[in-house]
């Protein structure tokens, strides 16, 4: 008997040919539009799947650090999957971005200059039967990130290349892993 996977927290978004960007380039430039994923980012992909395998293997909190997008993601996900969650942010973090994660009942925690101070604490926190969600270095986020070019392929596009913007490195660990072979 075999398991079925369960249904993927995030969504699969559109991808939009750009005119303007396509003429300037010179070549064919489509858009990825994963703005309108739940949690406003790519962000959910990874970190929603990562959850999910957590869960599945019997983690009764999930405990994160971030700046903004990923514990957004994190907090979206334990929600989803009814699983408690904590957010250590630092003190940058906006306002919007901790109403955003207390929006969807996880827990936030202010403490630290930076995201590296604030993650030291959320690491500390975690209990054997919590699961750490690290906002971009595990590669369970990798292999949920690489849904985006999943999605890409079954519309019958092979990228030459994918351009993205780098972070902590999350997605771009995931597309070289997710693109085909030449």
């Amino acid at each position: 008997m075999s398991q079925t996977q369960p249904r993927p927290l995030h969504h699969n978004t559109p991808l939009l040919y750009s005119h303007a960007l396509s003429r300037a380039a010179g070549t064919h430039v489509w858009l990825k539009m994963d703005a309108l994923q739940p949690t406003g980012s790519f962000k959910l992909r990874g970190i929603g799947h990562a959850c999910q395998t957590y869960a599945a293997n019997g983690a009764t909190r999930f405990v994160s650090s971030s700046g903004g997008n990923a514990g957004i993601a994190a907090a979206y996900a334990g929600q989803q999957l009814d699983v408690p969650v904590t957010v250590y942010v630092p003190e940058t973090t906006t306002p919007g971005a901790i109403a955003q994660i207390e929006m969807h009942q996880a827990e936030v925690t202010i403490v630290g200059r930076s995201w590296q101070e604030a993650n030291e604490v959320a690491l500390a926190s975690c209990s054997p039967s919590d699961a750490f969600i690290h906002p971009f270095d595990d590669p369970l986020l990798w292999q949920g990130h690489a849904s985006l070019v999943s999605e890409i392929a079954t519309l019958g596009l092979t990228p030459g290349a994918i351009v993205t913007a780098v972070g902590g490195g999350g997605l771009h660990c995931a597309i070289p892993r997710a693109m085909p072979l030449s």
